[in-house]
């Protein structure tokens, strides 16, 4: 009976006194850790109120209502401030000019955002805690006027990379066999990068409200897709003039991919000649030491059930691969 039981293949139920244990390996195994990228665009908004804005071969300007154009005047005051002498047109049109004595000027610019995403949380329950770090490639069009129109040209974008530092809580919501539905809200803190001016832009703090849409690829292994909108804003600081602090919006959309992989919580068998799909048990040939050790590499399913690995039989795919043969074939004349 000894013998039989020694030339046995190595499969034990749980809870065997001879059964490893891997402590470090079952806390590691409740962290995620997530590397994303993809496309945002970004809208950014502010009013002029007690401020006149013109457009003339030089550029673009403000200037505050009731000046007769020559000082205080700004040829930037979105990304930094720039100081200017500014020599209004003869009789400047509806083209060149718009004042805001009546009303206050509505500007809209935008900009094209390409994020990567490192984010490491702890799985609690359904619960997700946990914080990361983006880098934010992002090219910027500066604001100008609704339905503005001008003979000269619009003010030239810039580039900046931006860095987000967040925390993040998240749930797992809805499975439906192998896909995952959950919701995240991150928040933190941003900079606006070197194309912003750090001395007189004071960012607000930033909220990121996603979807998350996984595929579980297996215990250890995922890919998501995760539509998200930032809320954020920003204020510039000029020196002088009726408005000392000038509110900007810069709230923005993100589709991101990614994927999301968990440390195993054993370790792959030692034995390369090894092919069993399942968790089980081997002898370390090189310690001697009994252990239970996964089949599988972390992308697949540890313990798959019949036909997962191979979802479609031999004789379905011959037999599909024959009709595809047959439907291309030339007729014989």
């Amino acid at each position: 009976m000894s013998s039989l039981a020694l030339a046995q293949p190595g499969f034990e139920p749980m809870g065997q006194d001879d059964q490893s244990s891997y402590p470090l390996r079952a806390f590691l195994n409740k962290f995620s850790v997530n590397l994303s990228s993809g496309y945002g665009r970004t809208f950014y908004r502010h009013t002029l109120t007690n401020n006149n804005y013109v457009r003339t071969s030089a550029g673009s300007f403000i200037y505050p209502n009731g000046e007769s154009g020559t000082n205080p005047a700004y040829a930037n005051w979105f990304n930094g401030v720039s100081p200017a002498n500014l020599t209004l047109p003869t009789n400047p049109d509806s083209l060149t000019l718009v004042t805001s004595d009546s009303s206050s000027i509505n500007m809209q610019g935008g900009g094209y955002n390409i994020p990567i995403n490192l984010l490491i949380y702890f799985n609690l329950y359904r619960f997700r805690i946990g914080g990361g770090i983006s880098a934010d490639f992002h090219r910027v069009n500066p604001p100008q006027p609704e339905d503005f129109r001008s003979f000269f040209p619009a003010p030239p974008s810039f580039r900046t990379t931006q860095l987000r530092y967040f925390g993040m809580l998240g749930y797992s919501v809805y499975e439906y066999y192998d896909y995952a539905f959950g919701v995240d809200l991150r928040a933190g803190v941003i900079r606006m990068g070197r194309g912003f001016d750090r001395g007189l832009v004071e960012a607000s703090p930033f909220f990121n409200a996603g979807v998350t849409i996984e595929k579980v690829f297996s215990e250890y292994f995922r890919v998501y897709l995760r539509p998200a909108y930032e809320f954020k804003s920003y204020n510039l600081q000029l020196p002088d003039g009726p408005t000392t602090a000038m509110s900007h919006r810069n709230s923005a959309v993100f589709l991101t991919l990614g994927v999301s992989i968990n440390y195993p919580d054993m370790p792959r068998s030692p034995i390369k000649a090894d092919k069993t799909q399942m968790k089980h048990y081997v002898t370390d040939p090189k310690t001697g030491v009994r252990r239970e050790v996964r089949g599988q590499p972390f992308w697949r399913k540890q313990d798959p059930k019949i036909g997962e690995l191979y979802p479609e039989l031999i004789k379905t795919k011959r037999k599909r691969q024959a009709r595809r043969k047959q439907f291309f074939r030339k007729k014989k004349k």
